[in-house]
């Protein structure tokens, strides 16, 4: 059987087990060891266990079940509503008033608990309510959730940024500094459009008559401090080199309790559901991690990997039209399944690809957690426009989808810039002491 031919037979199976709505892991795991044994027969899925073990037996993935206990410790402590608050009471001042605390805290809250579609539901909850009362357009309070939602997987600490790690087998450290400053921009740029809009239409986002005196302000930072206090102690431990990924999690951890103290949520029964919910989601994401795994390599055993590697490159299409095309198969992909299984997909396709292509692999792995990103709210299938409408108290899904329609815009205009001007990404790695 030729390559092309056993591609089609790949691509037809995964897509027809997906679109029956067979799990991703089973749908890769089948796949995988269907391709394996129509290219080498019984004695190819022999390798399975090899494959298994040597996919999550890898020190890159460590910080995930930390990262992920620490984010729902801080979920379950009260930490989300005090810490809008106070934020609200600093911004308010700003054209666009609450919904500018809407991506502030978003983009913090998000970095604390790395999961986008966990940020969007919990600020949601607290702010919706809040901003539907005041008289704040539904369309810009929904977008500006959904859009500050998704900095959670940009801003590290990141699950997907450390699965990208595993399989192209590069720096964690660096590809969560990395994102840093592609996240600030993306948050202000988010601003920037909000102000714009309020601005030009100040119905949008009624003014508040409250007035608020120093001293509430002060008294505020308590609610400020330790989530942003956190977050530096984590990402600082990371870029100054003491601290390796999986050490700055643990750190992260220990300071979760903290905090969890701090504000009296640290009971038994937080503390046992957050370690359940970080079993059950570890274990979901290393379960795709393997069947990703398996499909990967029967890919290459095949020989498919190779020959398509050769029949792109010898297409000898420049590189920003590579660069365009990868973009457009995101956004499709994107609007069909959700982004770690995307990644997961895509990447034993397109990293020998993008390798020979001459990409900086650092740059790529923030792209692509950019278009990831733009997949998460963009319909039918964006999670967090799935998780506001369920909490939208009757706000049509369409007015959701609308509201954050713009959000992918910026995004998008983003990717080009980043094209442009690859530094956006790649001055802070190349500044840091990297540990051990």
């Amino acid at each position: 059987m030729t390559w092309v031919a056993f591609s089609v037979f790949i691509i037809t199976l995964l897509f027809i087990l997906l679109a029956s709505g067979v799990w991703i892991a089973i749908a890769l795991m089948t796949t995988g060891m269907s391709g394996l044994y129509l290219a080498g027969g019984a004695k190819t899925l022999l390798s399975l266990g090899s494959i298994s073990w040597n996919s999550i037996n890898s020190f890159t993935l460590s910080p995930v079940p930390l990262f992920i206990v620490m984010g729902a410790i801080i979920l379950r402590c009260g930490v989300a509503q005090r810490f809008y608050a106070a934020l609200a009471i600093w911004l308010r001042f700003l054209p666009g008033g609450l919904l500018q605390s809407n991506i502030v805290s978003c983009s913090v809250f998000a970095a604390a608990c790395g999961s986008s579609v966990a940020t969007a539901g919990t600020i949601g909850t607290v702010t919706i309510p809040e901003l539907k009362a005041r008289g704040y357009d539904d369309r810009l309070i929904f977008g500006s959730l959904a859009a500050g939602g998704t900095l959670g997987i940009l801003i590290p600490p990141s699950i997907i940024m450390i699965i990208y790690c595993s399989i192209v087998e590069v720096s964690v450290a660096k590809l969560f500094i990395a994102g840093v400053v592609p996240g600030l921009v993306l948050a202000v740029a988010f601003m920037g459009y909000i102000g714009l809009r309020c601005l030009l239409n100040p119905s949008l986002a009624p003014a508040h008559s409250e007035t608020v005196t120093l001293g509430e302000k002060l008294r505020s930072l308590g609610d400020i401090l330790p989530l942003f206090g956190l977050i530096f102690f984590v990402m600082g431990s990371i870029y100054l080199g003491w601290a390796t990924a999986t050490e700055a999690a643990a750190i992260g951890v220990l300071a979760s309790v903290i905090i969890a103290a701090l504000y009296r949520g640290l009971s038994w029964e937080n503390v046992k559901e957050a370690h359940l919910s970080a079993v059950r989601t570890t274990c979901m994401v290393l379960v795709i991690v393997v069947a990703a795994q398996v499909f990967s390599y029967a890919l290459v055993y095949s020989g498919v990997s190779r020959s398509l590697t050769g029949w792109v490159i010898g297409l000898d299409l420049p590189v920003f039209v590579l660069f365009l095309a990868i973009v457009v198969l995101y956004i499709f992909l994107g609007c069909l399944i959700d982004g770690a299984s995307m990644m997961l997909l895509t990447l034993p396709v397109l990293f020998p690809i993008i390798n020979a292509a001459g990409f900086d692999l650092i740059w790529f792995g923030v792209m692509v957690v950019v278009l990831i990103e733009i997949g998460m709210i963009t319909p039918p299938i964006g999670l967090n426009l799935f998780v506001l409408h369920g909490i939208g108290q009757g706000t049509p899904y369409t007015d959701v989808a609308r509201g954050a329609l713009p959000y992918v815009c910026l995004m998008l205009g983003f990717l080009l810039l980043m094209w442009f001007v690859p530094g956006l990404a790649l001055w802070l790695p190349d500044q840091m002491t990297v540990a051990r």
